[in-house]
């Protein structure tokens, strides 16, 4: 295929000089901005108010999940800063950011390293959409005794924490304090620019198009007890030019000590997810990637002594095609304070044709019991519901259940994780039920079982910390046993799963890092369905991170499976090696292999190798240049898995925060 050189020099020179443009306003120091007020429950259920800790506190905000390792790496520092000075007005927040499928590793995991800054929950994306819309994780945030954002700072690499500390000792010097601002605003742009060499999927899947600018940008506005937030898209194909511009995103929120009302669109999660979950997720690769889903609607929420409320509804947009499809939920939560939360929802939808499991009228009705803290050794979680459904290919009414568990225990310095699940005819486009199967597992994303028609299973995962030596040693089973007795796509089959794996952790030399992990997948079934997973696994994979300096460091990756099945044998690896020169750039090689043949039938090529450079621009803007090939994959985040293709050509990507 020819290319109109001409055409793409001009076409890169301005999509080059529009990146100096905006990286040069971002090197422009932004007038101090007020924090965004915010209230999230901790892990044992108590809500905690943001500006109830202005004037008397320097804060440092902290966005994490169980399963980012740059954040496993950063969060022992954060608890050394608490330990120096808590007495001199630091206070911690670390919000997480795991969802409904992987929440309950959160305390094993707070528990296990003995951290005791507060840690809360953001399961509904809501907090992390407004301070970090990109979900780049980890993500910090230090807030002044005045409440305005003195430093941001994305990712991490080993050293980083050295600029963060010195930003802390600056703030927690005495000074007068000033009033709070009445009115701030916040603005996010992500830009990403992507030229396609592949004639092959430039020819069959972009009609010709062999370049693509997606942009986006977030704008926040706050005053009092009121909130704004747009967001406006746009996605331009050349050549020939083809061209979408969208108001994606638009809100107004009011919120004060009793009431909340929000009109607009919103994200939402009920519970473990078995009922509604409609989330933000991460992606790590690009713009493209992000799973975004939201109701567009309204919902309002009561909160009085232990008793809450909330109502809401609205539509949700089809992601692949114009439909809207209606939802409609009710909340109401009864606390028993510092013993359990009883919370009971009720739940109608009414979907349009062409749904993903062809269901006309969803309802549903759940109820939950949460008891964070049985005494200092013990946990529990359970979750119960009743769904009936009306398809658009039979007229009979379909009845069914969820119902998931989840105990820990936590005994010295050994900890319990237990989960069980039971799912009948549970599956809804909008619920995110557990899988059971690690998230963490990236490798195996492709032989997840993310079935909810009749499957039960069972995991459990232990571990064993050793502070003396930083070291965990952990392991994980899971048995899963999927049987629908009449599926409405593949009819009766029978799917059992087995799956272990165990590693250890450790952290050494201040920043170093190692994780070693190895596993066996054994999955049998009676369906040709499953041809690409039925068959035995191994896996191992391996993380370490080791400082040559206090602000250079080297970082290897390693993943590998080899898959030897009924029908067909293959492996996968997946690598990348960086360099990280703190706290400014880092500098990445990529090499992925494999001889699978869903993969080799889309392109038919084994070896994929790509480069990366990642530049920081006073630590909250970022430029990020990828030239190579990539494999694709599928890959899962919030318990939905989807498959990308591979790519292969320049890709320009840039983060801005003001």
């Amino acid at each position: 295929m020819l290319l109109d050189l001409d055409f793409m020099k001009k076409r890169f020179s301005k999509a080059f000089l529009f990146i100096f443009l905006i990286t040069f306003l971002g090197i422009i120091p932004a007038k101090a901005q007020r924090a965004i007020d915010f209230a999230l429950n901790d892990l044992d259920g108590n809500l905690i108010k943001l500006s109830d800790y202005y004037h008397k506190n320097v804060i440092l905000i902290d966005f994490w999940a169980t399963w980012c390792v740059p954040c496993i790496k950063e969060l022992p520092h954060f608890q050394k800063f608490y330990d120096r000075y808590k007495e001199k007005g630091l206070r911690i927040f670390s919000i997480s950011v795991d969802g409904p499928e992987t929440v309950a590793l959160v305390k094993t995991f707070v528990k296990r390293y003995r951290y005791s800054f507060p840690v809360l929950l953001d399961t509904e994306s809501r907090v992390v959409a407004l301070y970090n819309p990109r979900v780049i994780l980890p993500y910090s945030i230090l807030i002044d005794r005045e409440g305005n954002i003195n430093y941001v700072h994305q990712g991490y690499s080993p050293g980083d924490e050295n600029f963060l500390e010195q930003k802390i000792i600056k703030l927690l010097k005495p000074k007068e304090i000033g009033k709070l601002k009445k009115f701030s605003y916040h603005i996010n742009e992500a830009f990403l620019s992507r030229n396609f060499s592949d004639k092959d999927y430039v020819d069959q899947v972009r009609e010709g198009r062999t370049s693509q600018i997606i942009n986006q940008l977030d704008l926040s506005l706050t005053g009092g007890d009121y909130l704004l937030g747009l967001r406006f898209d746009s996605y331009l194909d050349f050549s020939p030019l083809k061209e979408k511009f969208a108001l994606a995103k638009r809100f107004f929120e009011l919120n004060n000590e009793k009431l909340s009302l929000r009109v607009g669109d919103f994200y939402y999660s009920s519970g473990r997810g078995l009922a509604l979950s409609v989330l933000k997720t991460f992606e790590k690769e690009g713009l493209e990637y992000i799973i975004d889903t939201t109701i567009d609607g309204g919902k309002i929420s009561f909160g009085y002594g232990q008793i809450f409320a909330e109502i809401l509804g609205g539509w949700i947009d089809r992601e692949t095609s114009s439909q809207k499809d209606k939802i409609f939920t009710g909340v109401f939560s009864w606390k028993v304070k510092h013993i359990a939360n009883f919370q009971f929802n009720y739940l109608y939808s009414r979907l349009e044709e062409g749904s993903s499991f062809d269901n006309r009228k969803v309802s549903m009705e759940s109820i939950s019991l949460d008891i964070p803290k049985i005494s200092e050794h013990a946990k529990f979680y359970g979750e119960f519901s009743l769904i009936h459904k009306d398809t658009y290919y039979s007229d009979d009414r379909i009845n069914g259940h969820g119902l998931y568990l989840e105990p820990g225990f936590y005994i010295g310095n050994f900890s319990f994780l237990l989960e069980f699940k039971d799912y009948k005819y549970l599956d809804f486009e909008y619920n995110r039920p557990p899988l059971l199967e690690s998230e963490l597992l990236e490798i195996l994303a492709n032989q997840f079982d993310t079935d909810a028609t009749n499957v039960t299973g069972i995991s459990s995962r232990v571990d064993y910390y050793y502070p003396k030596i930083s070291t965990l040693f952990y392991g994980k089973f899971s048995f899963i046993k999927d049987s629908p007795e009449n599926h409405p796509l593949f009819g009766k089959y029978k799917r059992e799963i087995t799956h272990f794996f165990g590693g250890v952790e450790k952290k050494f030399k201040s920043t170093g890092y190692l994780n070693l992990l190895a596993g066996y997948r054994k999955e049998d079934d009676s369906s040709s369905i499953f041809l690409s997973t039925h068959g035995n696994t191994f896996h191992y994979q391996f993380n370490v991170s080791y400082p040559l300096t206090s602000r250079i460091s080297v970082e290897a990756d390693w993943k590998s499976k080899d898959f030897k099945g009924e029908y067909i044998d293959y492996h996968e690896r997946r690598s990348f090696l960086s360099f990280h020169y703190s706290p400014r750039w880092i500098i990445t090689l990529f090499f992925d292999q494999t001889n699978d043949p869903e993969v080799l039938f889309i392109k038919n090529k084994k070896n994929w190798w790509a480069g990366q450079i990642e530049v920081k621009i006073f630590h909250s803007n970022s430029i990020r240049i990828f030239f190579g090939s990539a494999k694709g994959a599928v890959k899962c985040s919030g318990g939905i898995c989807k498959f990308f293709p591979p790519f292969e050509g320049l890709r320009i990507e840039a983060i801005l925060r003001f």
